[in-house]
């Protein structure tokens, strides 16, 4: 199996499109070991919306794909023409914008569906977006892994309110913790934690490599994110720690103006995935779910079962 991956350079669409394309090869070698399959990356960033209308690959010297994956908006049009060019599947990992039907298959997490759509035949629905993280079981869990966001469109960032949160959460816990920022985050927060909770390690964003979070996902006890951070809690799920949320303020409180990001994580805390800091300091435990998240995996087997040839 050849996948090319249509990429617009954005890590968070990356993490989508390799996860499942890293979940569909692990497959395609369990079936057919002695055939070549492999992902390949193909970058139209920079190209205008006449190039990718019409874009065919001229300029890549790879092997003829079986499946062409997208996601992010820019890279519709360039996915959608290079699968017409060569006479193959073309999937999109998100909420197109454009009608489901231009696609072999729309991967979309739920809380991008309205209530009701029919989206019978063209559409996977997921549990959040995709992403490469998977449960790592040979390694001790010896951490609280805490991850950081920063202001958003859905909340207010209030730095004392997750300080008074996260001193909470350290006085109570028993195994090391570390922190770790992200681009949102204020600048001076760190600063703010280290003097706050002492004993918490922090490693701001600048001081961490690209593989810091997937490597300390795999050795986490637990895991608290901020909640506005959500890639980082369907990410936190995927590990198979258990996880909670450090709470923020809400920019608008109506329920019936519930964004999409706001429903997906009212979707979580209501089905038992994740724990509120509220629900915590109560009980003093973070519930540990049964299921652990493998949304690249069970989208790799949907895919399989619906397009069989694809193992042809």
């Amino acid at each position: 199996m050849i996948i090319y991956i249509v990429s617009d350079g954005k890590r968070g669409h990356l993490s989508q499109t390799q996860g499942l394309a890293k979940a569909l090869l692990e497959r395609a070698n369990q079936h057919k070991p002695e055939q070549e399959h492999s992902y390949h990356m193909v970058d139209i960033t920079g190209k205008s919306w006449l190039s990718k209308l019409f874009y065919k690959g001229k300029d890549l010297d790879l092997p003829k794909p079986d499946l062409v994956l997208c996601a992010g908006h820019s890279t519709h049009l360039a996915a959608l023409s290079l699968a017409r060019h060569h006479k193959c599947l073309c999937m999109v990992c998100m909420k197109p914008s454009m009608p489901y039907s231009a696609f072999d298959l729309c991967i979309i997490p739920r809380h991008d569906l309205p209530d009701g759509e029919n989206t019978k035949g063209h559409v996977f629905q997921t549990v959040g977006a995709i992403n490469a993280i998977r449960p790592v079981t040979d390694v001790e869990k010896k951490e609280t892994l805490i991850l950081i966001g920063g202001p958003s469109k859905e909340f207010n960032w209030d730095s004392e309110f997750v300080l008074t949160q996260l001193a909470s959460v350290a006085r109570r816990t028993t195994t090391p913790m570390v922190l770790t920022t992200s681009r949102r985050t204020p600048a001076d927060f760190a600063h703010d934690v280290a003097n706050a909770c002492p004993s918490m390690k922090v490693e701001p964003v600048d001081t961490t490599g690209p593989t810091w979070v997937a490597d300390h996902l795999a050795t986490a006890k637990e895991v608290w994110v901020t909640q506005d951070s959500v890639s980082m809690v369907y990410e936190a799920l995927s590990s198979g720690a258990p996880v909670a949320i450090l709470e923020l303020p809400r920019k608008n409180r109506d329920a019936q103006k519930c964004s999409r990001v706001v429903r997906g994580l009212n979707m979580l805390i209501e089905d038992g995935s994740v724990c509120t800091f509220t629900a915590w300091a109560k009980e003093g435990v973070i519930p540990r779910t049964e299921a652990v998240l493998n949304e690249a995996g069970r989208a790799a087997d949907y895919i399989l079962q619906k397009f069989p040839k694809l193992l042809s």
